[in-house]
């Protein structure tokens, strides 16, 4: 009985840590949900006035996991994959790491754009598998906080980016093939979606 009962609390100890670990990383998500639900607005408006398609928080297969993105919006244009980065201060730089200024505080952000790159790259792979690589697939960088000063090329503020969708070009693509694709092969497995979430290892906002 004592065995079992030190493997009952190293069981629910374990399911401990690993719930408030899930509850921290579940409150970092929840403020950069404020900001994707800005751009999806945007989005979506843009989408009923000119025909097109949104989806937003869309978990594709990468390899043996998942990635996930923030906006998948499609149109004329082809796809246009949005990345969103909810965060203030002043934002330099260009290389794989950013320089975030908030106050006397410096930190370094990993750069938005090499993060996209990695979804779109993943999206163009899924569309070859299903025989639309012609198809041009975009990637889009929005920094949704209205707090955000930015001095790079890595991205847009959310108050140019109906401007920005505007000027995509009109290719006349097959856009509901691509989403019917995309459609096809999401992962809605909630377990794989809370595995995802939960990876120490991300790079998030």
């Amino acid at each position: 009985m004592p065995g079992l009962q030190m493997a009952a609390w190293i069981a629910a100890g374990l399911v401990g840590l690993f719930l408030l670990l899930w509850m921290g990383n579940r409150c970092a998500k929840h403020r950069g949900r404020v900001g994707e639900r800005m751009v999806a607005a945007q989005l979506r408006r843009f989408a009923r006035k000119h025909g097109g398609k949104v989806c937003s928080n869309v978990y594709l297969p990468l390899y043996a996991g998942t990635c996930e993105i923030d906006h998948l919006l499609f149109g004329s244009f082809g796809v246009l994959v949005v990345e969103t980065k909810h965060v203030g201060g002043e934002i330099s730089g260009n290389g794989s790491q950013l320089r975030q200024v908030m106050g006397s505080k410096t930190h370094q952000l990993y750069n938005p754009q090499l993060q996209n790159k990695t979804h779109v790259d993943n999206v163009r792979h899924h569309l070859r598998k299903a025989g639309l690589e012609r198809i041009p697939v975009q990637g889009l960088v929005v920094f949704s906080n209205p707090r955000a000063v930015l001095h790079t090329q890595a991205g847009i503020p959310l108050s140019r980016l109906q401007d920005t969708l505007c000027r995509l070009p009109d290719a006349r693509q097959p856009w509901k093939q691509a989403y019917a694709a995309l459609r096809a092969v999401q992962v809605r497995n909630p377990l794989r979606q809370l595995w995802h979430d939960w990876k120490p290892h991300r790079k998030k906002r």
